[in-house]
């Protein structure tokens, strides 16, 4: 192969991006959750309030551990 010869899997230039490709078709979750989202108002708000209370529980979990954390490198390592 000489140093003008395009590699074998190449493409050229004027055809980069121009192939159609069709988007993937959503997931199961992503599908239920649209409808959710799209559904009654009140389904909706239940829906991100409970979404709101998980990511607190997440942060208080993530809050208490790192207090562990913490307070187990401020001990004196003859404590036990």
């Amino acid at each position: 192969m000489s140093e003008r010869d395009p590699h074998p899997e190449s493409v050229p230039y004027e055809q980069v991006g121009r192939d159609s490709h069709p988007p993937p078709s959503p997931s199961v979750l992503e599908l239920v959750l649209s409808e959710l989202l799209t559904a009654v108002p009140e389904v909706r708000d239940s829906l991100l309030a409970a979404a709101d209370s998980l990511l607190d529980a997440a942060r208080s979990v993530i809050d208490a551990a790192d207090r562990v954390v913490n307070q187990h490198r401020t001990d004196e390592p003859g404590e036990p």
